[in-house]
């Protein structure tokens, strides 16, 4: 089963059978909104939210992580992400899948300033991705920052992969279908809080554009081999 955030038949359909014999979601939800529990902090925190719903189920946000995880792992759930970079041969992807950041796979620009090697320092070091944005309407949106530099590249440190010719790189955005279990555990919650985000919008929308902007996945120091790529678009 593949939830798309973006599509509302994909997470009303996942939503819909995770939450079976469990809990009515609609009903959960205007509930809240009738008891006044419903803020700005239940739509932006993500312990608000599932803290809330956990409280209407009578169970502690544990014990609804647990369940909701053992219940994705069942249905073997995958999450489309979208990872957006720049490359001259994007069929390195297929053969290689994507892969972490470091020094074996970027180039730093030799004439870079102290401040920027610093920088990127700390981010191979300390959140080497890769990185896949959940929303394909964010990923298209030509100001995200990631079109021009790439997710895995700072903005201060300009780069490029290994294997490529930076001169000659287009745009890529690679969709791939991320297996739940793929995702790091101590990131569960905030995949189950967008979900539900999602879900909760799609029956009641929200006048806000860009709703999940910047939402990603990050897999810490993992691969994603190339057996779950499902596109490779270039932008």
């Amino acid at each position: 089963m593949i939830v798309d955030i973006d599509n509302s038949e994909s997470v009303q359909t996942f939503v819909k059978k995770v939450t079976q014999n469990w809990f009515d979601p609609d009903k959960m939800y205007f509930a809240l909104v009738a008891n006044g529990k419903i803020s700005g902090d239940f739509w932006h925190i993500t312990d608000d939210l599932l803290d809330r719903i956990s409280e209407y189920l009578g169970q502690t946000q544990e014990e609804f992580l647990n369940i909701w995880d053992l219940k994705c792992s069942t249905y073997s759930v995958k999450i489309m992400g979208y990872h957006c970079t720049r490359h001259s041969n994007k069929n390195i992807y297929s053969e290689k899948g994507i892969l972490p950041l470091s020094a074996e796979t970027i180039k730093i620009n030799d004439a870079q300033s102290i401040e920027a090697k610093g920088m990127w320092e700390y981010r191979s070091q300390r959140t080497p991705g890769p990185f896949f944005l959940l929303s394909y309407e964010f990923a298209k949106n030509p100001n995200n920052g990631f079109c021009s530099h790439g997710a895995e590249i700072l903005t201060g440190c300009k780069g490029h992969h290994i294997d490529s010719n930076p001169v000659e790189s287009v745009p890529l955005i690679i969709h791939c279908a991320i297996p739940y279990l793929l995702l790091p555990d101590p990131d569960k919650n905030y995949y189950a809080f967008t979900i539900l985000k999602a879900y909760f919008n799609f029956i009641d929308p929200d006048d806000s554009n860009n709703l999940f902007e910047g939402y990603s996945i990050d897999l810490k120091g993992d691969k994603l081999d190339p057996e779950h790529i499902v596109q490779i678009e270039e932008n």
